[in-house]
């Protein structure tokens, strides 16, 4: 039975023809899918607050992901904390872009005759959003650790949406 069911896919499959060949730049220009990539993505942070650290070692403001940089080794972190909310986006488009007057660029552009990545985002949003900056000698506080410092530089809060749209470029340094 097995070798019949072999026998009648072989005999199908000699009947499918494909063609491969290379293309040259007149058929590759007809090819949809030239204008870059989109991308779609949601993130949510401190969806669980039970995952988090809450007002450890004397902390303040709350429950939150945390993210702390420390720069060239140096005694003390740029922190950002408490950070909680969604941020989702539909539509971001990836691109490279010419910069001149003729792409909508005015002479005044320094980088007049470059080429830039454009990062475009349509339908950008921030959900019921909160973040902390801060300043602090530890990376992450320890449940007693009377040492830790932390200085709240400021805190940015919104309930309720934020809706972002517009490009930004980046440019190559040589």
């Amino acid at each position: 039975m097995n070798k019949w069911l072999l026998l009648l896919a072989a005999l199908l499959a000699s009947g499918a023809q494909a063609e491969l060949r290379g293309l040259d730049d007149a058929d590759l220009a007809e090819v949809n899918g030239q204008a870059g990539m989109s991308l779609s993505a949601t993130l949510r942070f401190n969806k669980n607050p039970a995952n988090t650290r809450c007002n450890v070692g004397g902390a303040t403001g709350g429950c939150g992901t945390r993210i702390a940089l420390n720069f060239n080794g140096g005694p003390g972190f740029l922190v950002i904390d408490n950070l909680s909310g969604a941020f989702s986006f539909d539509g971001a488009l990836l691109d490279v872009v010419r910069i001149d007057s003729s792409g909508g660029f005015g002479t005044e552009s320094a980088a007049s005759g470059t080429q830039a990545v454009r990062i475009s985002l349509t339908n950008g949003r921030f959900d019921n959003y909160r973040w902390t900056l801060a300043g602090s000698n530890r990376a992450n506080p320890v449940p007693g650790d009377a040492a830790f410092k932390q200085t709240d530089l400021l805190t940015y809060q919104t309930n309720g949406q934020v809706k972002l749209q517009g490009n930004v470029y980046v440019f190559g340094v040589r």
